[in-house]
């Protein structure tokens, strides 16, 4: 019986995390198809789950374009802010006075909003996809930097002393005992920059440009093609399930 256990233990793992959300939906799902038959809400005020499922297959084609051009600057405008708020994170937390100048700075682009800083850039940069993946890098870095930087600047007092006591260098004590001590916050802010990717790079396109899914979603509502609204949203939500599900798989293998 013990044996059996172990040998299955994979398969109760995924069915325990996969199940329970996979349920949720469909009830959720089921919810909504029956209130809109119940109240006999027209299609083209909110569609049914049926029709969007329709809708996803029908319009796959035509849409494959610009399901392209939104997965491709939001994967691009990622990688980016997470390599440049990594470099910029080592950089604060090991010089003070670059910690001091760049620190307020961050934090302000944190609390600014790209998407309304997105039309003035596109007077100067235009409408292509540039524009986008240089929205969502300004937006999504400083979560990871941030992040990284508390997470760099917290490590075991008691790691480091050894490091010294070893007579290590600062490249030797960083990359054998500060990174791998703080290797859970650099994730936390990965993971709150790709939602953040996600938003900034769907909300560029809504705002203006004449690819990508958000400026579809735009133009759908606009003749009341809800069901072809949503099967943009559907391709949206798959990215983003996707990017989040390759971060966890990546810091599950990491072993430090």
């Amino acid at each position: 019986m013990e044996n059996y256990a172990l040998k299955n233990k994979p398969i109760m793992r995924l069915l325990s995390t996969g199940l329970p959300p996979v349920v949720l939906i469909i009830i959720l799902l089921a919810v909504w198809q029956i209130a809109c038959i119940a109240g006999n809400i027209p299609k083209w005020m909110l569609a049914r789950p049926t029709d969007v499922g329709v809708a996803l297959t029908a319009d796959f084609k035509e849409l494959l374009p610009d399901i392209l051009s939104t997965y491709i600057n939001i994967i691009v405008g990622f990688l980016l802010a997470v390599a440049i708020g990594l470099v910029i994170a080592v950089l604060i937390s090991s010089f003070s006075l670059l910690s001091a100048a760049l620190t307020p700075l961050i934090i302000a682009l944190c609390c600014i909003p790209m998407v309304t800083l997105v039309p003035m850039m596109m007077l100067v940069l235009g409408t292509g996809p540039d524009v986008k993946i240089i929205a969502i890098i300004i937006q999504a870095f400083p979560l990871v930097n941030l992040n990284s930087v508390v997470a760099f600047i917290n490590v075991n007092p008691e790691r480091l002393e050894l490091m010294k006591s070893l007579k290590a260098n600062k490249v030797q004590t960083f990359t054998q005992c500060i990174f791998p001590d703080g290797i859970h916050g650099v994730f936390t802010g990965i993971r709150l920059a790709s939602i953040m990717a996600m938003v900034t790079g769907v909300a560029s396109e809504i705002v203006g440009g004449k690819a990508g899914l958000g400026s579809r979603i735009i133009y759908f509502i606009n003749f009341s093609k809800t069901a072809d609204a949503f099967s943009c949203i559907v391709y949206i939500a798959v990215l983003g399930i996707l990017i989040y599900g390759i971060i966890s798989i990546v810091e599950r293998q990491i072993k430090w």
